[in-house]
């Protein structure tokens, strides 16, 4: 929920041209993404199964593991994204798209890495049983991520005008904040 509700907040704010060319490289983004998700989801059963048996070494480790597992999946995904000009042309979309889809395709990638840790880091914390710092971060980061598209999507309060890669940089900033935050959560806590 907390991606698509992010990703709209991106779309609303870009011109036509650039919402054609961004809804197509967010569909081919998203097919990646949930490759990657998929691959830390096991970090749950893992970490719930460890904290259960009062094994905190082994809820460490799942954490961990999750972490390595999202970064190093993420170039994968990262190449994938980056070559999705070439991609959807290759399959015959967006013809008339095509300076449009070159910059959203090489700017996207840049997102992956604190996406797939903030996936993990959510599976890891839902499984130690504090899904309540994961609520109250997200419903904070979705306004913060629609304000932040529209001062950098057109250059308000003295920002520069980056138009499409304004939307992209305020969800890798807010993705990556989310991360950060979620970081403090985990260790001010009394869980492992």
């Amino acid at each position: 929920m907390r991606k698509v509700a992010m990703m709209t907040a991106d779309l609303a704010f870009i011109g036509p041209e650039a919402l054609a060319a961004a809804a197509l490289a967010v569909t081919l983004y998203l097919v990646s993404f949930t490759v990657g998700a998929g691959l830390v989801a096991p970090i749950a059963p893992l970490a719930a199964q460890s904290y259960g048996a009062g094994n905190l070494a082994m809820v460490q480790r799942a954490l961990r593991t999750g972490l390595w597992t999202a970064l190093l999946r993420s170039f994968p995904i990262m190449a994938f994204a980056s070559r999705g000009e070439q991609i959807l042309l290759a399959i015959g979309q967006a013809q008339t798209l095509r300076g449009s889809l070159s910059n959203i395709c090489s700017d996207w990638p840049c997102g992956v890495v604190p996406a797939l840790w903030l996936q993990a880091i959510r599976n890891f914390m839902v499984s130690v049983n504090r899904p309540e710092p994961i609520s109250w971060i997200t419903l904070a980061a979705i306004p913060l991520n629609a304000v932040l598209v529209y001062l950098l999507v057109y250059g308000k309060f003295g920002l520069p005008r980056l138009e499409l890669f304004g939307a992209v940089l305020a969800s890798t900033l807010v993705n990556c904040a989310m991360f950060l935050r979620f970081v403090v959560c985990h260790n001010a806590s009394s869980f492992p």
